[in-house]
């Protein structure tokens, strides 16, 4: 997945059915691209989720994983 975030760390959503990736939003802290994915996806955030959104920082490591539904 090509780098698009200019701030530390990108949060891409993953359409599993399309096999599209889409920056959503980007964030300068872990913790706070956490809370805005949290805040984003609320109760749809789970295991049981066939799309995934991951946290990636500037080196394109993901850095968290989460399920969505």
């Amino acid at each position: 997945m090509p780098i698009e975030h200019k701030l530390e760390f990108g949060i891409y959503h993953w359409d599993t059915f399309d096999n599209i990736t889409l920056l959503v939003d980007e964030a300068v802290s872990l913790p706070k691209a956490i809370q805005k994915v949290k805040k984003r996806y609320k109760d749809r955030l789970g295991p049981q989720g066939a799309d995934r959104v991951d946290i990636v920082n500037l080196n394109g490591d993901v850095v968290k994983k989460f399920s969505v539904k």
